[in-house]
């Protein structure tokens, strides 16, 4: 080989070897999380769904393929089905009140120019209680001789069961559940707001575009990526509603907010049937990976300004 072409090389051979180092960098960054996914996330997942074809009684330690026999005994469940609409009854009113409650606070915080941070922490701060100290909180805001039905009293309206009544529970839940997490979407509304161009606003005015023809046109066609993010989020965490049912209302009155979770939970730990438990739980991932793919099909056009 030349001189010249050694010299040719070598640059080539140097930034070859600069991307493998980079490249290996940036593995060694990416290894442990991917550890603790394939620990943690994949291998559990994938025992699950095999768990999901089996009946296993963890007492009797018995364990036996059975196909798809649990799914098949998951249509004829009326329990599962009762329990599946609580879950979604509960996980759409409150994804809707969270978007309207938290969008309604991020455009008010938008136009305050004073004491934003003070209001925006004042609001957010609900979201860092816990499960716990938030049912005591609502258990005494909703019950019988609680705060709203003392204000009521004053007004000379009977007292109103908000968790005793089968048609005012998920109601009930969900208001708890709004009032505790709003926060979060609140601040990714927040954020989606500050990157519309003011330019944008200041172009509409002056084609007479204000108040409603300026959120409609402007607003909420540019808030659509974080939008999507809020729905699909808030959906996904909503379906899998389990606190707020056991400690303010252990599933009742009767069953009428008796989440699926809970209808697994029990089936899992208190009557140990490990393979039904799975199935229960593949099918409400599969109902959520469902309802997101459609969330990304009617939400997930892309956005450019």
């Amino acid at each position: 080989m030349s001189q010249q072409q050694k010299a040719l090389t070598q640059p080539a051979m140097g930034r070859r070897q600069a991307r493998w180092r980079n490249a290996m960098a940036a593995y060694g960054f990416l290894l442990p999380y991917i550890g603790f996914f394939m620990t943690f996330q994949l291998i559990p997942t994938l025992a699950g769904i095999g768990l999901s074809f089996t009946k296993w009684e963890l007492l009797e330690g018995t364990r036996e393929f059975v196909g798809l026999r649990n799914f098949a005994s998951l249509g004829a469940d009326s329990l599962f089905w009762l329990s599946f609409y609580n879950s979604f009854y509960f996980a759409v009113l409150t994804t809707l009140g969270n978007f309207v409650v938290s969008l309604s606070a991020a455009l008010a915080l938008r136009t305050i120019r004073r004491g934003q941070t003070f209001f925006r922490v004042l609001l957010y701060a609900p979201v860092v209680l816990s499960i716990s100290v938030v049912g005591i909180i609502w258990q005494r805001v909703l019950s019988n001789n609680g705060l709203i039905n003392y204000y009521l009293a004053w007004l000379g309206i009977p007292a109103i069961s908000f968790l005793g009544n089968a048609k005012l529970v998920i109601p009930s839940l969900s208001l708890t559940t709004v009032w505790w997490g709003f926060g979060f979407p609140m601040l990714i509304f927040l954020s989606g707001l500050y990157a519309i161009p003011e330019s944008l606003y200041e172009a509409a005015r002056l084609d007479g575009a204000v108040g409603w023809a300026s959120f409609s046109r402007i607003t909420l066609p540019l808030l659509r990526p974080a939008l999507l993010l809020v729905l699909v989020t808030q959906f996904i965490a909503h379906m899998q509603v389990f606190g707020q049912p056991y400690i303010l209302t252990q599933g009742g009155p009767g069953y009428a907010s008796y989440p699926l979770i809970l209808y697994l939970y029990q089936t899992a730990w208190r009557y140990y049937h490990m393979g039904y438990a799975a199935s229960m739980a593949i099918a409400l991932a599969v109902f959520m990976l469902i309802v997101s793919l459609l969330q990304f099909r009617l939400l997930g056009e892309r956005v450019e300004y």
